[in-house]
């Protein structure tokens, strides 16, 4: 993977009219994606009114703009596209290889950093977030938080988190809202040690999606910054209790770990925390209940997920879990299929050559992780999770997890929750479908958002 950075030099004047700025290229090999036209935005407008009128209650912008954008990036022979909004110009990562070439980088001022729009929505709940920190700051943190969620390996408080999905998940699950609630019992025994209040998963709920919505931002300005102040109380009270920071549990090992090699203030560090929180509240239980519902809908898969269940060892043991591989290849694949993280933004202030496409200074890039997914994909959409079992194993240049610099640290974690939580709900729970049934040899662009309930057998 090459990286350049753009630096003044004598270009072609084909190039310098792409990308509108005569020094901004060094790599002539390198080129601009083709650019949409007004006749694609019609087309855009076209397609979400259409979808308005056919499906009012239930339809969706996300799926109509993920047909517009490969339909118009097959009309150019190019996974990647330029959006020309007119008042605004976004690069659209849909490529794997692009994709994985950014994600790849150092997050740097001077190279590959956050975008604008991930900058400012992140800011609001933690301005030195890892996700938005780049240089120094981010290596500094990098350590940080590898040093707490010890990615690629068992945490040493495995057996304990484990304890806490296997109480959290004893209540038979009824709907997603249900999966949802249990995974956020299990954060606060797996952050906090059980010694944080209920409330705070609430609340780190509530300003995620401030987070993610500009709109919602500014209207609930006043009452979102009272919820983060004390959001961040609760935190800064938890940090500086002997009993809660003495748990088994992260904030207990980032306390330590911040004692024995200061990584910054308590400010700075408190404010990673939202980051190991929302996890398991939002892309998390997403990740669990689509594995479930794929499971639940394929009577061949989940028979041989029950098999492998009843050929393991009792639950409350760590390695059982961490022995579950078709458990984990279904959650894999659930996460290919429909991405838990949909998007995220970056840019190359000075200007860069990535892979052999140029990211003109300053542009705003908008990876759609979905319509990377699909590039990658060689075949129709269906549920095959044996695919990542077989010797050999497919090659994939997309990762729900993200990858490189950029992967998320806390994998380890969330996979050993994500499977034990399934095998609480399979194995034990017995659940069944008691609503919407997924077609799993041609699944839909979007994971149903209505309908999706469960029973016990």
């Amino acid at each position: 993977m090459k990286i350049r950075l753009s630096r003044p030099a004598g270009k072609t004047s084909a190039v310098r009219h792409m990308i509108g700025k005569p020094n901004a290229m060094v790599n002539s090999a390198a080129s601009l994606p083709p650019t949409t036209t007004l006749l694609d935005l019609m087309r855009l407008a076209g397609g979400i009114a259409g979808e308005v009128i056919r499906h009012p209650r239930t339809f969706s912008v996300r799926t109509v703009f993920r047909k517009w954008a490969r339909h118009a990036a097959a009309r150019r022979g190019s996974a990647n596209l330029v959006l020309n909004f007119g008042v605004k110009r976004i690069l659209l990562v849909g490529g794997s290889e692009l994709s994985k070439a950014i994600l790849d980088a150092r997050p740097s001022p001077g190279g590959i950093t956050m975008g604008e729009a991930k900058r400012k929505g992140m800011s609001f709940l933690a301005p030195h977030a890892l996700t938005i920190s780049d240089g120094a700051e981010w290596e500094r943190l990098r350590a940080f938080n590898e040093g707490v969620l010890e990615p690629g390996r068992p945490h040493e408080h495995e057996r304990v988190f484990l304890g806490h999905v296997l109480a959290a998940f004893e209540t038979p699950i009824r709907d997603i809202n249900g999966i949802r609630a249990a995974m956020s019992r299990s954060m606060l025994g797996i952050v906090f040690g059980g010694k944080a209040p209920a409330w705070l998963a609430d609340d780190v709920q509530t300003l995620v999606g401030l987070v993610q919505n500009p709109v919602k931002r500014r209207i609930m300005g006043f009452s979102g910054r009272r919820r983060r102040e004390r959001f961040y109380a609760a935190l800064r009270d938890l940090w500086r209790d002997p009993a809660a920071v003495r748990t088994a549990s992260l904030l207990g090992v980032a306390h330590r770990s911040a004692t024995a090699r200061p990584a910054g203030d308590e400010t700075l560090l408190l404010e990673q925390l939202p980051h190991w929180m929302f996890t398991f509240t939002g892309s998390g239980t997403d990740l669990v209940a689509r594995a479930l519902t794929l499971i639940l809908s394929d009577a061949d898969v989940r028979r041989r997920v029950e098999t492998e269940l009843e050929g393991t060892g009792a639950l409350e043991e760590p390695a059982t879990i961490r022995d579950l591989a078709l458990v984990e290849a279904c959650l894999i694949e659930g996460a290919h299929l429909f991405p838990p993280v949909t998007k995220t933004f970056h840019c190359a202030p000075a200007g860069a050559s990535v892979a052999g496409v140029v990211i003109p200074p300053g542009m705003e890039v908008l990876h759609s992780f979905p319509l990377v997914a699909e590039s990658d994909a060689t075949e129709v959409r269906r549920f095959r999770p044996e695919r990542w079992l077989e010797s050999g194993r497919v090659t994939s240049g997309f990762d729900p997890f993200l990858g490189g610099a950029r992967g998320c640290p806390g994998r380890s974690i969330i996979l050993h929750v994500s499977k034990a939580a399934l095998a609480v709900m399979i194995g034990r729970q017995r659940l069944t479908l008691d609503g919407v049934t997924l077609k799993t040899d041609d699944l839909p662009l979007e994971f149903p958002r209505r309908g999706v309930a469960f029973r016990p057998a």
